[in-house]
């Protein structure tokens, strides 16, 4: 059970890390066109030639992304915290931990699939690195959430 308990936490982390690191990242998408021109773009900056701007025209989709990225962030943290009060016995129930990695699984969806969806309109653009960290966030804080349920059934159980 204790090396249950190290991997839960270690997904917390390293969940919470990738979904910081794709809100932040710049390379959400790209576009390489024939004269060999590099654009790519995350959240807040879109970058041509390796020189920033802030994206200007605030899109509906944008800020629905961001939204739920950001919210899926805090409940990462919100999670985090009431597994580790868990741990320490001052929570007696897993379940409160692993329904907030659950809401944070749906928060990460929907932020990521308004996004996709919007971006799917255009052949030209590619996903980058901050996009696939994002859907792997997505995918550990559902790991994350069952392990929290199997750790709750073996510890009432025991």
């Amino acid at each position: 059970m204790a090396f249950l308990n190290i991997i839960y936490c270690m997904l917390i982390c390293v969940g919470k890390g990738f979904a910081i690191l794709s809100i932040i990242g710049n390379y959400w998408v790209g576009l390489s066109s024939i004269d060999l021109q590099w654009f790519h773009s995350g959240l807040w900056f879109a970058c041509a030639f390796d020189i920033c701007t802030e994206i200007k025209n605030e899109l509906d989709y944008l800020h629905v992304t961001r939204a739920f990225m950001i919210i899926g962030c805090m409940s990462y943290f919100i999670a985090f915290v009431l597994s580790l009060l868990s741990y320490s016995k001052k929570i007696k129930n897993h379940k409160i931990s692993g329904a907030f990695l659950l809401a944070t699984a749906i928060f990460l969806a929907i932020g990521l699939s308004v996004f996709t969806n919007e971006v799917n309109k255009s052949s030209l653009i590619k996903y980058s690195w901050s996009y696939i960290i994002g859907w792997c966030s997505f995918a550990i804080s559902i790991i994350s959430a069952f392990i929290c349920f199997a750790i709750m059934v073996e510890t009432e159980s025991t």
